[in-house]
C-alpha cells in the first residue's frame, strides 16, 4: 500500500503503475487476487460509506486486490463534507483486510500535504510515496515518435524526420507548460497530436480541391508546427476586420508590434534558440462606445489564428 504523489496533471502514468503494482502483489502472493477498482476522492465523497463499502465488497468478492483513489485529497476537501467520514471508514477497512485489500492513493503533492493532516495515522498506515514528475522534453519526443509510428504503422513520413527540427520545436512548445497545474503530460501530447492531424487533414483536403495530388502519409512542417506567423496574420479575418475599423491607430500599432515579437520568436524557434518571453494579457481602457469589447474579441481570435490560443472566444 502506498501513495502515488504526482507533481502535475494526470497522464504521467500513475494509474498504469498502480495497476501493475496490484498485479505484482498478486503474482508474488501478497494478495490473493489481482482485482483493481479505480475511483476518485470526489466520487467516494458523493457515494458515501455505502458506496465505499460496495467498492470494497467488489474487490473482496473477486478474491482481493487494490482500490485506486485518484485525487484523494478531495476526501478531505471542505466542499465534500462527507469525505472525511468515508476516508476514516476506508482506513479502518484497510486495517481489517490487510491480507486482501490494498489502498492506493494519488494526488497533487501540495494538496496531499493537507490530506496527511486530516488523520495523524495516515503516514504510518501509508508509509511509502512514489513521486511522479512531468515528462522531460526527451521523453515527450520519444512518446511523440511512438505515437506517430503506432498510429500509421510506421508508414508516415515526416518532413525533416521523426526527431527532426519541426518535431523538436513542437515538443519544446509543449514542454513549456511543465511544472504548472495545467500541464497534462501524455494528455497534452495527445491534444497536440490531434491538432497536427487536423492541420494535415485540412491541407490534404485543400490540395485535392485544387486538383493537386496529395500524400496521405506525409506530415509537413506546417502540419507539425502550424503556418509561419506572416501567413497566419495575412489570412486572419480578425486582423483584417481590425484594420477596417475606423481610427484605433494606437491599438493597431500595438498589435503590429506584438506580431513582430511573435515573428521573432518563430525565427528563433527555427534556430532552436530560447524564445523571448512576453505576456498575452492585455488591458483595454477607454470611454464607452470606443470599441473595447469588439477589439478584445478580435484580439482573442487573432491569438487563435496565430496558434497562441486553442480557442479565441472571449466572455
Amino acid at each position: 500500500m502506498f501513495i502515488v504523489n504526482h507533481a502535475s496533471e494526470p497522464d504521467v502514468g500513475k494509474t498504469t503503475v498502480a495497476r501493475q503494482y496490484a498485479k505484482f502483489l498478486a503474482n508474488v502472493g501478497v494478495l490473493p487476487g489481482n482485482g483493481f477498482v479505480e475511483t476518485t476522492g470526489s466520487r467516494l465523497s458523493n457515494q458515501g460509506i455505502n458506496g465505499a463499502q460496495k467498492l470494497i465488497d467488489d474487490v473482496l468478492n473477486g478474491g482481493g486486490g487494490a482500490i485506486f483513489v485518484d485525487e484523494a485529497y478531495q476526501l478531505t476537501s471542505e466542499h465534500n463534507m462527507g469525505g472525511s467520514i468515508v476516508l476514516d471508514f476506508l482506513l479502518a477497512e484497510m486495517e481489517n483486510n490487510t491480507d486482501k485489500l490494498v489502498l492506493i492513493l494519488a494526488g497533487y503533492a501540495k494538496q496531499m500535504e493537507k490530506f496527511f493532516e486530516h488523520n495523524p495515522g495516515i503516514p504510518s498506515r501509508v508509509p511509502d510515496q512514489l513521486i511522479f514528475v512531468d515528462y522531460d522534453k526527451r521523453e515527450l519526443l520519444q512518446m511523440f515518435v511512438k505515437l506517430i509510428e503506432t498510429t500509421w504503422g510506421g508508414n508516415m513520413n515526416i518532413e525533416g524526420g521523426l526527431t527532426g527540427l519541426h518535431s523538436r520545436i513542437a515538443i519544446t512548445r509543449l514542454a513549456r507548460g511543465r511544472g504548472t497545474n495545467g500541464f497534462g503530460n501524455a494528455r497534452a501530447l495527445q491534444n497536440m497530436f490531434s491538432k497536427i492531424r487536423e492541420r494535415q487533414a485540412s491541407r490534404v483536403e485543400k490540395e485535392r480541391k485544387q486538383g493537386n495530388r496529395s500524400n496521405d502519409f506525409l506530415l509537413t512542417a506546417e502540419d507539425i508546427i502550424g503556418p509561419p506567423p506572416n501567413r497566419a496574420m495575412n489570412e486572419s479575418k480578425a486582423w483584417k476586420k481590425l484594420q477596417e475599423m475606423i481610427g484605433l491607430e494606437s491599438v493597431k500599432k500595438t498589435v503590429r508590434e506584438f506580431f513582430i515579437l511573435v515573428s521573432t520568436n518563430y525565427l528563433r524557434e527555427l534556430e532552436e534558440k530560447p524564445i523571448v518571453q512576453f505576456s498575452l494579457n492585455r488591458c483595454f481602457l477607454g470611454p464607452p462606445g470606443t470599441g473595447k469589447t469588439t477589439v478584445a474579441q478580435l484580439y482573442g481570435n487573432f491569438l487563435k489564428d496565430l496558434g497562441l490560443l486553442s480557442n479565441g472566444e472571449g466572455k
